[in-house]
């Protein structure tokens, strides 16, 4: 069984027409300010991301650290933010705030790119070859970290649109799709009571949320949202599904039954795609040691050799007792990799 893992790289890089570097044609100048952002540029100071600090204010004292990392990672300052809101409530306030903001210019980006890439990415061209060389129609796991929903459009048009939470794994003859961290347009269900004075406003619910952050319940009811903020869905008590990215994050953000799918699928896995995915959430790790059996084929794509070397040697020590029986990478991004015929190559051999 093949598997695809995508990182925010995938994303970034995911309109061949538009690589990293090149000019959007009537956009803002190289890499355009509507560019899926790479993990470190979640906080630049793009106009919609700015636009985005002041509609949620609470978060305002940590952007300064949030785009000024000297050398520690988003993952690494986060994970001390978190790590310190324990005992500190105004830190619960603040990385509530940061899901809202999350939520907001990631799904902006995505409205944006997709009117920059016409419909042209290098997801649906995988997709593509994916199918051509699946003609038993082999289970297909594809595993993203990404919130946006550009791998979901890309299924749309492969017969497998999202509709309901049971599509992502029932619903296709072979595509099987895993949204470990959450996505913008899923939220989850939240047992207190609106207490706002407009409980069908969304903006000031989601301001509630933010300010009662120590003392909201947040359940296992995931459901799917079509606005944002998500504050209330279908008339309840909402808030958005999506982790904060953090170095050393034990949980996933993810329907407990979608996770027991993914990891009955796993033993089954012979082949591992990489893209655009640094390999540096641990907890995603520890999960394919314990399932992935040894001897499996793995294929790094990432933007540099760096990079490419970096996931290779992470993936590989976590797999120490399970070790790929062949490991390889591309080190040019997502859209050489489709543009050059590489991918074709890697799914036939």
């Amino acid at each position: 069984m093949l598997m695809v893992i995508f990182g925010a790289g995938a994303s970034f890089d995911s309109a061949p027409t538009y690589p990293p570097g090149a000019e959007v044609l009537g956009g803002d100048g190289v890499n355009n300010f509507h560019r899926p952002p790479l993990a470190n540029e979640l906080f630049e100071n793009r106009p919609v991301f700015a636009e985005a600090i002041t509609r949620f204010p609470a978060c305002q004292p940590i952007v300064p650290r949030l785009r000024s990392l000297k050398g520690e990672s988003l993952e690494a300052a986060l994970q001390d933010l978190q790590t310190k809101a324990i005992d500190y409530p105004r830190g619960l306030q603040q990385l509530a705030a940061v899901r809202y903001y999350l939520q907001y210019i990631l799904w902006q980006c995505g409205i944006a790119w997709r009117d920059v890439a016409k419909g042209v990415t290098n997801y649906k061209t995988l997709l593509d070859q994916i199918e051509r060389e699946n003609k038993k129609n082999e289970p297909v796991c594809l595993v993203t970290f990404n919130y946006d929903t550009l791998l979901e459009d890309a299924l749309s048009d492969f017969g497998l649109p999202i509709e309901a939470f049971p599509d992502y794994t029932k619903k296709h003859p072979f595509y099987r799709v895993f949204k470990v961290h959450g996505s913008v347009n899923w939220a989850r269900i939240v047992e207190n009571e609106i207490q706002s004075r407009n409980p069908t406003h969304a903006w000031s619910v989601a301001h509630e949320w933010i300010q009662r952050a120590a003392e909201v319940r947040i359940t296992d009811n995931y459901v799917l949202s079509t606005e944002y903020p998500t504050a209330v869905v279908g008339g309840r008590p909402a808030f958005p599904a999506i982790a904060i990215p953090v170095e050393r994050e034990k949980n996933f953000e993810c329907p407990p039954d979608l996770l027991e799918e993914l990891r009955a699928l796993l033993p089954q896995t012979t082949r591992v795609l990489v893209i655009g995915w640094r390999a540096t959430e641990e907890h995603f790790l520890d999960l394919l040691k314990a399932h992935l059996k040894p001897g499996i084929r793995l294929h790094v794509v990432a933007g540099g050799a760096k990079d490419a070397e970096e996931a290779q040697v992470r993936i590989c020590r976590a797999l120490i007792n399970s070790r790929p029986s062949h490991s390889s990478a591309s080190d040019e991004g997502f859209s050489d990799f489709i543009l050059s015929g590489k991918v074709e190559k890697f799914l036939t051999e």
